[in-house]
This record gives C-alpha cells, structure tokens and sequence, in this order.
C-alpha cells in the first residue's frame, strides 16, 4: 500500500470517527420522527395507556400517527381487547362509552402534544394494522 492510500484511509476513518461521535454527542442531529416518537413515548398521560401511539411519517409540517380507529375499523374491537369485560357490553354500557371517551381522550391529547411543536403544522391518522394483526384480529378488506 502506498503512502497516500495509506494516508487517505487513516483520513477517512478519523473523520467517520468524529462524524459517528458528534451525532451521538448532539441529540439535536437525531431525525424528527424519532424526536417525535421520544416525546410520545416518554409523555407522562400517553405512559398509563395501554396503547402507545407513533409516529410514522413527518413531511412538510404534517405528522402521520398510528391509531387503533379509523374510518375502515370500528373502535368497539380495539376496547374489547385492551378489556375484554366489554366483550358482552353493547355499545351504549357505561362501561364502553367510558372507554370509548377514554380512548378519544388520548387521541386529542395526541393532538395537542403534536400541535405543540413548532414545526407540526397538522395531524393525520393512520390505522396501525400492525396492533391488529400482533392481536389476532381480522381487518376488513380494503
């Protein structure tokens, strides 16, 4: 191996190795889903509920979350499964209404927390198939 060869890989490694160190140094550097996934995470309201709300896309000032409910899945299944007491409940128990009111109670305090932020600009959802799927539950065909 010649000396500039030599010279060019001793080089690149201590400028990889500074790079690797001053993204690790400054969390700042980290990419915004994954700053917004840590704010999700470590909220102190969302931590007590059973579900844990991500984010999944962030362009242009909007944020994509996942959620259990949306227009193509009824909510009824998502609460039966985090209690299933509300298995044998109609919609119209107490029981279901408070989950229910519970549940929406999280989502706008998804919202809120997002909308906080000074580059989110909007909200939108979508339905976390996954959660389903970990679950056993079947989905309706799109």
């Amino acid at each position: 191996m010649d000396r500039l060869t030599r010279n060019a890989m001793l080089i690149s490694t201590v400028l990889l190795v500074l790079l690797i160190v001053s993204l690790a140094w400054n969390r700042d550097l980290a990419p915004r889903i994954w700053q917004l996934n840590t704010l999700l995470e470590q909220d102190p309201v969302l931590i007590n509920y059973p579900y844990q709300f991500k984010a999944v896309l962030f362009v242009n000032g909007i944020v994509t979350l996942t959620s259990p409910h949306a227009s193509e899945m009824p909510l009824e299944p998502f609460l039966q499964t985090l209690d299933p007491s509300l298995k044998e409940k109609t919609a119209q128990d107490p029981a279901v209404e408070a989950a229910r009111a519970r549940f929406e109670q999280q989502e706008r305090h998804v919202i809120a927390l997002m909308l906080a932020e000074p580059d989110v600009k909007s909200v939108e959802w979508s339905l976390d198939r996954a959660w389903y799927h970990r679950h056993g539950l079947q989905l309706a065909q799109p």
